[in-house]
């Protein structure tokens, strides 16, 4: 910028002039360890993932995604792809590739990536190092996206990324998964402006049902409810009281 350009005292002003600029300016509201989807959290998902006996680093799949297929609703013979967002160790990435899907596992945290690889899987099992909010997602459209964990916590402006990166990545007539915190039970019951104003999450966001039916509206709502607390066929699986989960299909 050219001396004569430059506003008294040098000081460049942020000017939001398109929907990206807002979105960035409103990350700035919330630090690294408050916004956890971003690159910047990085490092702490690897320390937490490294921990002996944390919870995340169980290798068992979602409940309730055995719970959808064993139950019928999520028809994984009839499906061909899957991404697993924010995948973490892979425990579902690798489940869902022995399911006989071709699985792409994203995450922003490179010593999980690493480990999730060393745990081996199926032959169509990949991971990518991906920040899905703001980065593209490659191998898309999939015919399943899923998200453990992932969506309690995103900051309230960047859930109109993850809409953006679903409508991108979720093949019409897929289906969307997400297992994410309960309202009342775990994360932050606040209003979007509250936690604005805070510029902090807390451990996340809690969630009803009818809520992520308001942010999914676009899409059909399959089964949900609270996390099953064990699968019927006696699989071991990860399951908290805490949780919730949905399954919505995009209209074909």
């Amino acid at each position: 910028m050219p001396a004569w350009d430059r506003p008294e005292g040098g000081v460049v002003r942020v000017r939001v002039a398109t929907v990206e600029d807002l979105l960035d300016l409103l990350d700035g509201v919330f630090d690294a360890r408050a916004d956890a989807t971003s690159r910047a959290a990085a490092a702490h998902w690897d320390e937490v993932l490294a921990r002996p006996g944390h919870p995340l680093a169980v290798d068992a799949p979602d409940a309730s995604l055995v719970s959808w297929y064993d139950e019928g609703v999520l028809p994984l013979p009839d499906l061909r792809t899957a991404l697993d967002v924010g995948c973490g160790l892979g425990r579902n990435s690798r489940w869902l590739a022995h399911a006989g899907l071709a699985v792409t596992g994203a995450d922003i945290a490179p010593g999980a990536l690493a480990r999730a690889r060393e745990l081996g899987g199926a032959g169509t099992l990949r991971y990518v190092d991906v920040d899905v909010l703001r980065e593209p997602v490659p191998g898309g459209p999939f015919d399943l996206v899923y998200d453990s964990g992932c969506f309690h916590h995103l900051a309230p402006h960047r859930r109109i990324s993850y809409r953006a990166t679903l409508a991108a990545s979720l093949a019409p007539g897929g289906y969307f998964g997400l297992c994410t915190f309960a309202a009342g039970r775990m994360g932050a019951d606040d209003d979007d402006a509250t936690l604005l104003r805070a510029g902090a999450l807390g451990e996340g966001v809690g969630y009803t049902l009818q809520e992520l039916q308001d942010v999914f509206a676009d899409l059909e709502l399959v089964a949900g409810g609270p996390m099953p607390r064990a699968a019927g066929n006696g699989q071991d699986v990860f399951s908290h009281d805490f949780l919730v989960a949905a399954l919505f299909r995009r209209p074909a």
